[in-house]
């Protein structure tokens, strides 16, 4: 009787195991991507993990990263080949995981980059030729106001094709949105927004805003938003979203006009409204597009029992519906005074199938992962088979190095498939780092890394 009782308890933990790595239906995989090509760009400075950038016009590619040097660099070549012309920029990577490097080309073909700040001046590049890497040449200025105190520079383009360049002037609860424009045939900026983006509610509100965007097939860019009051990542509250052409006329899900700026009390845009120290975090959410073109937006909080959870929103029936999709049994906790968290819990969405049936990847800090089934619907979990064509291969994490404690970082095409639908990215490895109150009193020269880029088909 004891055997037999033994033999059942361990089917009955098996089985537990099993589903504690899905939760509902599974993913079935239509021409599972492969990776067809992989060049190597460089070797780089691991020490700390920053973002670079990535894009490909015509038959051209252009890479925006830091050398083994930690020196900001740009790499160009043309497709087919595997041989890169690289530009060593004056400017030494610092210690700090928010100092990215982005880069642009606007339509003429002039190259611009900027990056590696954190509250500092603008550091800004562009070449004296169209698409040559080789005349890169120091300006940081485009404007020459409110450039003083920069953080978060991104470079994209608006429905006409021209450059646009936004950045956080200011430091955290103390900054501002802005926005340029490049004129192309004058090779000039100009501020394309009067007004920020986002301002507090009261002159000493220290409220800061931490937003993402998505864009449509007609264009259009679809934003969504949390505020946080203090640099502690606990403070975060409030989940925004609002749609716009062209950044300066706004509407809401519902499509009422709202005014700029966005206001951390303007319920028109509120999707929702959990307060501070409510489980948010200003880097654990995200907003994609059903088929039709509509937002969801996942995020993590509290539940009503203190618990850390994911949830899904939605625009329905003229409101917000926000919808708990995880059960998990734990509470992420708060490091180095609230600046940080705990991994608690983690989500991407993998993709979303012609018949609107949501697959979203998620992963725990107890070790615990699966994916979700979710019906765009209504938002409840379905058995039904996910049947999607996956962004990534399976292999896409496979380390590089082989050195402990190092994290795999991907960058993607800022153009998007090509049109033969194979699409390009970036892959190295980096460790965790830190913020400028992290850094030694003398930074590494170590770890490396590969910088390689991956053609996935």
């Amino acid at each position: 009787m004891k055997r037999i009782s033994l033999i059942i308890l361990s089917i009955f933990l098996l089985y537990s195991c099993m589903n504690k790595s899905k939760d509902s239906g599974e993913l079935k995989e239509k021409n599972g991507p492969e990776i067809v090509e992989e060049i190597e760009v460089d070797s780089i400075w691991a020490g700390n993990g920053v973002g670079f950038d990535l894009k490909t016009v015509g038959d051209k590619q252009f890479v925006a990263y830091y050398d083994r040097k930690r020196m900001m660099t740009v790499a160009s070549r043309d497709i087919g080949s595997k041989e890169w012309t690289k530009k060593t920029l004056p400017n030494q990577l610092m210690w700090d995981s928010h100092n990215s490097v982005k880069l642009g080309i606007d339509e003429l073909g002039y190259i611009h980059v900027s990056g590696n700040m954190h509250v500092h001046p603008l550091a800004y590049f562009k070449s004296s030729k169209p698409f040559d890497v080789n005349t890169m040449v120091m300006v940081n200025e485009m404007i020459g106001q409110d450039e003083k105190s920069v953080t978060y520079p991104k470079f994209f383009h608006d429905k006409s094709g021209s450059l646009l360049f936004s950045y956080r002037a200011g430091s955290c609860g103390n900054g501002n949105i802005l926005i340029n424009r490049f004129l192309a045939k004058e090779k000039k900026w100009e501020r394309y927004l009067e007004q920020p983006l986002f301002e507090g509610i009261e002159a000493n509100d220290d409220r800061a805003a931490y937003h993402h965007w998505v864009k449509d097939a007609n264009g259009d860019f679809h934003f969504v938003w949390i505020w946080r009051w203090t640099p502690m990542v606990e403070t975060s509250h409030h989940i925004c979203y609002a749609k716009t052409s062209d950044f300066k006329n706004w509407k809401n899900a519902a499509g009422e006009t709202v005014n700029l700026p966005f206001r951390p009390d303007d319920k028109k845009v509120l999707v929702d409204d959990t307060p501070t120290k409510g489980g948010m975090h200003n880097s654990r959410y995200k907003i994609m597009l059903s088929k039709d073109g509509e937002p969801i937006i996942g995020y993590v909080k509290y539940d009503e029992a203190g618990l850390t959870q994911f949830y899904l929103a939605k625009f329905m029936d003229g409101k917000w519906m926000s919808k708990k999709i995880s059960n998990w049994d734990f509470r992420w906790k708060f490091i180095d005074g609230g600046a940080f968290m705990s991994i608690g819990g983690q989500f991407s969405f993998a993709g979303i199938s012609n018949d609107n049936i949501i697959a979203i990847d998620w992963k725990t800090e107890k070790g615990e992962s699966g994916q979700y089934s979710i019906d765009y619907s209504n938002l409840e979990h379905t058995n039904k088979a996910v049947d999607i064509k996956t962004k990534y291969p399976k292999d896409i994490n496979k380390p590089l190095t082989n050195r402990p404690n190092m994290n795999v970082r991907l960058a993607n095409d800022q153009s998007g498939p090509q049109k033969d639908g194979s699409r390009y990215v970036l892959k190295w490895e980096t460790e965790h780092g830190g913020f400028k109150k992290h850094a030694p009193k003398v930074i590494p020269e170590g770890p490396l890394s590969a910088l390689v880029l991956l053609k996935i088909q």
